[in-house]
């Protein structure tokens, strides 16, 4: 009986493709992968067509502190997570949404979450506060943080406030925040171009932040409430005013002291100071609770 001496031993290396699992084989068969909508729910007594304030991430949530939004009139759930947190402050006549605090959307979720915003509460306009990574922003000069401008987009021509407080956001930079250029871009994209009125307006208002953002998840996780008393920034409390201002002009209002911002309490019952170095101020108790 003849004995192949190779029969057990391993083939020899040139008859393997090191790389074989990195190229592509049109003859393998690719299982596909199925996304399976989110199940997106807007719940509460909110009014409709009324003016809409998105504030997202880490900026949305240092300005929902030190605003008086009151009291809580509704929330948005994304497959059972609580995503966004909806107020109906007394001085505004605005729904704000507090979105993404403590859940963060996955990239494949944004588009649908932004049309159900739009199409449940029919915002007469929409103004977005979010941030932007100043470490990337590309300029002719670079520029410190401390010198960063807040930043605007718009899908039409912006009141002249804004366009004096803040500075245009212009390439070859893009927003890192998708759900704020999904929710932009949905609104931009709705727009008939016969229809120019104020339902079609839309302005994106970025404060400048001194990290590039993680990115968004690739599945949705549950609600984490355990870091809402931390601030990976705190802006001074002048930023913070403006943006405040740049909001309410962007949704047709003006500033009063009722509308004014203050900042936040921290731990031991006092404001936190401006003189204190933003990334070494006291942790803040969270005014967004239920």
């Amino acid at each position: 009986m003849d004995i192949d001496p190779l029969a057990d031993n391993a083939p020899p290396r040139y008859a393997i493709e090191s790389d074989e699992e990195d190229e592509y084989n049109p003859l393998q068969e690719s299982s596909p992968e199925t996304l399976s909508l989110p199940e997106i729910k807007v719940i509460g007594d909110i009014p409709l067509k009324c003016p809409l304030i998105l504030a997202s991430g880490n900026g949305g949530k240092y300005w929902a502190k030190g605003c008086s939004l009151g009291k809580q009139t509704g929330a948005v759930y994304v497959d059972e997570t609580q995503v966004g947190l909806v107020y109906h402050p007394s001085w505004s006549r605005s729904n704000v949404i507090v979105s993404e605090t403590f859940a963060r959307l996955p990239v494949a979720y944004m588009h649908f979450y932004a049309e159900k915003l739009v199409k449940e509460l029919k915002p007469s306009s929409v103004v977005l506060l979010d941030t932007y990574p100043t470490p990337t922003y590309v300029l002719p000069q670079p520029i410190s943080l401390q010198d960063a401008p807040i930043r605007y987009l718009s899908t039409h021509q912006v009141d002249p406030i804004i366009a004096s407080l803040a500075e245009r956001f212009s390439p070859p930079n893009f927003v890192h925040s998708t759900t704020s250029a999904a929710l932009l871009s949905y609104v931009a994209s709705s727009v008939a171009p016969s229809n120019s009125d104020s339902e079609s307006k839309a302005t994106l208002l970025l404060l400048p932040f001194p990290r590039i953002p993680a990115p968004a998840p690739k599945i949705l996780g549950r609600s984490d409430f355990s870091h809402l008393s931390e601030d990976e920034y705190q802006w001074s409390r002048d930023t913070m005013n403006t943006i405040q201002k740049l909001l309410l002009v962007a949704v047709g209002e003006r500033l009063d002291d009722s509308a004014s911002w203050h900042m936040p309490v921290n731990r031991s019952g006092s404001r936190s100071s401006d003189d204190v170095p933003a990334r070494a101020k006291p942790l803040v108790d969270d005014g967004m609770y239920i």
